[in-house]
């Protein structure tokens, strides 16, 4: 069903932006903040109150098992990524989980070149959470598939040969070789500038989200229902947008001009409030959530994104922005 969300609370601010190199942070603050009711991924993972694995019936590519142990309900997030078990997974869409249950979830395999378990001993066989979320161009591309399979079959499936030629393409490009095809390997060969990139963007009081910039263009938002919860995926999210600003740098033509000049304070706020204004009249679509709560598709010839909402509060919203200047044959070609 066609309808209308605010994907942003009347209140919300848009903050200073931070600037390092080719990448920059516009901070999107809201003094009404509230406590999380709810266990992040880290969290409940951390505390013993999630377990992640397989399937009970025999392991599946594009589906995994989550147990919320925990008397609260379990927020995951688009893109977060699962380490372990017979090959590491990204989670296609945003999952409020009632507690006290098990859900099996919707995900994509990124270590094409693995379908084994590393260890014997069934607990050591369980996910664990990666210190990241998927490359943003990845969620970009992903997040298109899964509104398409949502409006097609009402499933929340990607590409999933997309998502393994994306990852060889940029590993390619980046030089980050892995003998599994597994897209830790780019992270890892450029952990190095990555952690320059943390130690120049810090979470703000009263931040709720934030616009991600790359070369003085915004790559993509995400916007939390509490400042908790944001303070706590900061980090997570840098390492996503930062592999992209990373690759580009890297893949910029020899002798061609860096694109310094579109990265003033003053450039990344205008750029920031054309996004937000462009994502405010987007078209929405709704669907019911794979747990509890709706999931709204939000889209336009510019942007793709979804956003997570219960009981009228929005818990989660991602957007990105797509390249207008690339045909749909290329898009096609790339995924």
């Amino acid at each position: 069903m066609k309808t209308t969300i605010s994907p942003f609370p009347s209140e919300l601010q848009i903050g200073n932006p931070t600037i390092c190199d080719n990448f920059a942070i516009v901070p999107l603050l809201n003094t009404n903040d509230s406590h999380p009711d709810y266990f992040t991924l880290d969290e409940g993972l951390d505390a013993s109150l999630f377990e992640v694995e397989e399937l009970d019936g025999g392991a599946s590519v594009n589906d995994i098992l989550f147990r919320n142990q925990s008397d609260k309900f379990a927020l995951l997030f688009e893109g977060e990524e699962f380490l372990g078990a017979m090959q590491n997974r990204i989670l296609n869409v945003s999952i409020f989980v009632t507690p006290k249950t098990k859900q099996t979830i919707p995900v994509s395999c990124v270590e094409a070149g693995r379908w084994r378990h590393q260890h014997r001993q069934r607990s050591k066989q369980r996910f664990k959470a990666a210190n990241r979320m998927h490359y943003a161009r990845g969620r970009a591309f992903e997040n298109q598939a899964v509104s398409a399979s949502l409006d097609s079959n009402h499933e929340y499936r990607s590409d999933q040969s997309g998502v393994w030629r994306d990852i060889s393409l940029k590993s390619s490009r980046m030089k980050a070789h892995s003998p599994s095809s597994a897209s830790d390997a780019m992270y890892v060969s450029a952990e190095s500038k990555t952690e320059d990139y943390l130690k120049s963007f810090k979470h703000a009081p009263n931040q709720v989200g934030s616009v991600f910039l790359i070369d003085g263009e915004v790559s993509g938002l995400e916007l939390f229902a509490t400042e908790a919860t944001h303070k706590r995926m900061i980090q997570k999210l840098v390492r996503s947008y930062a592999l992209d600003a990373i690759d580009l740098a890297m893949t910029r033509p020899k002798g061609a001009v860096e694109p310094t000049s579109k990265s003033t304070k003053e450039q990344c706020l205008a750029a920031t409030e054309e996004f937000t204004n462009r994502l405010k009249s987007s078209w929405t679509k709704r669907f019911d959530g794979v747990c509890v709560g709706e999931n709204y598709r939000l889209k336009d010839d510019h942007l793709t994104g979804g956003a997570l909402v219960h009981e009228e509060r929005v818990l989660h919203l991602c957007a990105f922005a797509l390249d207008p200047e690339l045909s749909s044959a290329e898009v096609h070609a790339t995924h």
